[in-house]
């Protein structure tokens, strides 16, 4: 179900089960946006769905957090331009070559390429791994890029986050709105899960710095204040087991 933030301002709420996170949308006067593409083409088709059937238009394009496969693996089937930073395009390119059969899977668990939730997950969202299909963005951006949707304005920008070398943040700053992905998580590909501390810090002041009052994670159900996303990195940041430089 598609919920609203503002009169222009929407998000689809995450999906535990096979760990779809928050897809976003903004909606200009002349243009559309969507944040992240989805875990799947189904993930992204109910997302088309719910559009429709509250009477919004399709996206003219899809503003991409990061290259983990939750937020990406449904950019296959984006008929319009996906718009991502060198590092997310890097990413995608590389696991454009991976094959997706099941041993292939459980080589990149032993390797660490991969790791065992992502794994569980991908198993439940695809019965059918032969029709996985990851793509590179179509539209490359290095720091960050404005789009003049109308009336409205994202800004696509690439910040330091402990989560990934490649975290994007869309920022909407007529609504005072910030879409995060997984920008205030730890790195879990790190073995143990870790946070790397500098990283951390420097989100945290640039969030700090950021003018918004709504902020949506990708894997939480509700919005959050800007008090809150603060308050969780600070919390991060003293209760962390293994902290790295």
């Amino acid at each position: 179900m598609l919920l609203p933030l503002s009169s222009r301002c929407y998000y689809m709420p995450n999906e535990a089960e096979t760990d779809r996170p928050c897809l976003g949308y903004i909606r200009g006067d002349r243009y559309s946006l969507m944040i992240d593409a989805g875990n799947s083409p189904a993930h992204r088709q109910l997302f088309l769905q719910d559009l429709a059937t509250q009477g919004l238009p399709a996206p003219h394009a899809v503003a991409v957090t990061h290259s983990h496969w939750d937020h990406t693996y449904g950019m296959c089937a984006a008929a319009v331009p996906t718009l991502v930073n060198h590092k997310t395009q890097e990413h995608l390119e590389q696991m454009s070559r991976w094959p997706w059969t099941l041993p292939a899977m459980e080589e990149r668990l032993r390797t660490g390429e991969d790791i065992q939730f992502c794994h569980d997950c991908i198993l439940k969202e695809y019965p059918n791994l032969s029709s996985i299909r990851v793509v590179p963005g179509t539209a490359v951006y290095h720091g960050g890029l404005t789009i003049d949707l109308g009336g409205v304005h994202a800004q696509l920008l690439h910040v330091d986050s402990s989560h990934a070398d490649d975290c994007s943040v869309i920022y909407v700053p007529e609504e005072k709105l910030v879409f995060l992905g997984d920008i205030t998580c730890g790195d879990l590909h790190h073995q143990p899960p870790c946070i790397h501390r500098a990283r951390l810090e420097s989100l945290r002041r640039f969030l700090e710095q950021l003018d918004f009052t709504q902020a949506v994670d990708g894997h939480w159900h509700l919005p959050l204040d800007k008090p809150t996303v603060l308050n969780d990195l600070d919390e991060n940041l003293a209760q962390a087991e293994l902290i790295l430089p």
